[in-house]
């Protein structure tokens, strides 16, 4: 007798005719895309067994050669088919979730094959590994419009850091182009600086500073030039700059910043009358509250087992800790939401702020400068104070955090929608990659990321705004623009006369549209154009030439509206 781990193949064959039954049944439950005639992986882990007749040394495999497999090895194989096609009826203790490495939970059917596989009674989960943003969005988004109606899907990700506006949101209003353009000090350095004071007490003092020079900030932030001096360090450092990516989603709702300590979830489900907004945040909540989760990172951090999370009236996830290990009783959110809804589907996602190395940095990159001088029609978001549910610097770590909040989420879901059904890893639970977004791989979910890549969808899809600087040495600048497109450029005196005037209309500009994000110089725009400047005729006869465009002006402009990396 010895202790195996054994991989497995079996074919429905009349040399395993007695497990013919059990092995229809498994895969009538867990897909349609398996049939008969198909091979059937399976893994039994730990069989105390003999398996071979011939020498322990012999290959573990049954296939072909199934007829040389013990009894013993037979009976193991027929109890686990039997048990793996009914739903468990325990509770185990919480796993972690799919690791990346482990192959058992690639796809054994194919992406462009959803619309089929999603006809199947069983609810299905997607982990994506890629970091990357405009991947992760295209791939949910391929999910939302390809699957069945009446299927539902929950799907994870992480990206890279990055900011993620609203369908209908201005980036100028909810973001500062300027600090995204900086990018982010690298986490190594971050750590050195972390490790020195505990997690928990740095985020403190971090959002204390925060308040205290939020009212410093914003008035340096009107008139500090383009490139700051906090750039330029930087770029002497031997670790350039993280970058943030600028992402325009295809659903609603307001601005988020994402990094590596952000866990993202989707729900699909179909969008019928008993769909509710606050359904699938409740979800979470329980997972987060969860026994099982309390107990696991209660081990690794003492504080989580006295938090309290909660749903509020806008459907965020907001948590506070007990009175024993912070003073402060102030909720704090830790997921927003939005949502989109089509003909016959629901999508809900949302944000989750588990362990963020950049919780700090926050609140200044979701705060424009033009927040006073823009006047918009669209969305705009509303400002919350945020935190992590843990602090976990070391990332190996954050990643067991990550997958053990994943695991409890999915339990959850799987209560609601799936107990009636096994999951099974390769089947109604994979994992998915970058090779997906290929263009040979599946062209719509390609073409979904050039679309969200392009500027004319970052940018172009901004509804119409107005901007005024307000009068800084004798003059403002005030402009109109539709889809991030100027469209009307006015320059005024303290008196409020106007001194200068350019339309888009009167091709003023030239033969080209002036994107607000490429503009390469304001004071070269007010001045000249990009074309021939003509005057309307209710505006003085001034040349343009013969204005002098104070600096301070001209700065205030800059930091609002920064020409925008391509």
């Amino acid at each position: 007798m010895e202790q195996v781990v054994l991989e497995f193949y079996v074919a429905v064959s009349p040399g395993l005719s007695s497990h013919a039954h059990a092995l229809t049944q498994m895969r009538t439950a867990l897909s349609p895309t398996l049939t008969p005639s198909r091979w059937f992986r399976a893994s039994l882990r730990s069989f105390n067994v003999p398996l071979w007749h011939s020498s322990p040394s012999s290959a573990a495999r049954c296939g072909p050669c199934h007829a040389h497999a013990s009894p013993a090895c037979r009976r193991a194989i027929s109890r686990s088919l039997a048990t793996a096609a009914r739903p468990s009826t325990s509770s185990p203790s919480l796993s972690l979730s799919p690791d990346a490495s482990d192959p058992s939970y690639a796809p054994s059917w194919k992406l462009t094959d959803l619309s089929r596989i999603s006809q199947g009674p069983s609810p299905l989960i997607f982990h994506l590994q890629s970091e990357n943003p405009y991947h992760n969005l295209s791939l949910e988004h391929y999910l939302l419009t390809h699957s069945h109606p009446e299927s539902r899907i929950l799907l994870f990700y992480t990206n890279r850091p990055c900011v993620v506006i609203g369908r209908n949101q201005n980036p100028w209003l909810e973001t500062d182009l300027n600090r995204l353009k900086e990018g982010l000090v690298p986490e190594e350095a971050l750590r050195q600086d972390q490790e020195e004071t505990p997690g928990l007490q740095k985020q403190q003092q971090q959002q204390q500073q925060q308040q205290q020079q939020q009212q410093q900030q914003q008035q340096q932030e009107q008139d500090r030039p383009t490139t700051t001096n906090a750039l330029r360090s930087r770029l002497d450092e031997p670790h350039p700059p993280v970058p943030i990516d600028l992402v325009r989603r295809r659903s609603g709702g307001g601005a988020v910043f994402h990094d590596s300590g952000n866990l993202n979830y989707s729900v699909i489900v179909p969008n019928s009358k008993s769909f509710k907004r606050s359904t699938h945040a409740e979800m979470v909540v329980r997972a987060l509250m969860s026994s099982e989760l309390k107990g696991k990172l209660g081990s690794m951090f003492p504080e989580y087992k006295g938090l309290e999370v909660q749903v509020n009236n806008r459907n965020d996830i907001v948590m506070r800790r007990g009175p024993d290990v912070a003073e402060d009783s102030h909720w704090y959110k830790v997921s927003g939401s939005a949502y989109k809804l089509t003909r016959g589907r629901a999508l809900h996602h949302g944000t989750l702020l588990y362990s963020s190395p950049y919780i700090h940095r926050i609140s200044e990159l979701l705060r424009s400068p033009g927040r006073d001088f823009i006047h918009a029609k669209g969305v705009e978001s509303v400002r919350s104070k945020v935190a992590n549910l843990v602090w976990a610097p070391d990332v190996h770590q954050r990643s067991e955090v990550s997958r053990y909040i994943t695991e409890a989420i999915v339990r959850e879901f799987w209560d609601i929608y799936g107990a009636d059904q096994p999951r099974s890893p390769g089947v109604n639970e994979i994992t998915l990659d970058d090779a997906e977004c290929a263009d040979p791989q599946n062209p719509q979910v390609a073409a979904g990321v050039a679309e969200l890549l392009s500027d004319s969808w970052r940018f172009g899809q901004t509804p119409r705004f107005d901007f005024d600087t307000g009068v800084l040495d004798g003059l403002s600048v005030a402009f109109q623009a539709n889809h991030g497109v100027l469209e009307l450029l006015t320059l005024k005196d303290s008196d409020g006369a106007t001194v200068l005037q350019k339309q888009k209309q009167k091709r003023d500009f030239g033969h080209r549209d002036v994107n607000l994000h490429e503009v390469q110089s304001w004071r070269d725009l007010l001045v000249r154009g990009q074309g021939d400047s003509q005057v309307d005729d209710c505006t003085p006869s001034v040349s343009s030439k013969d204005i002098s465009i104070p600096d301070a002006l001209v700065r205030r402009v800059e930091a609002m509206f920064p020409r925008w990396r391509t």
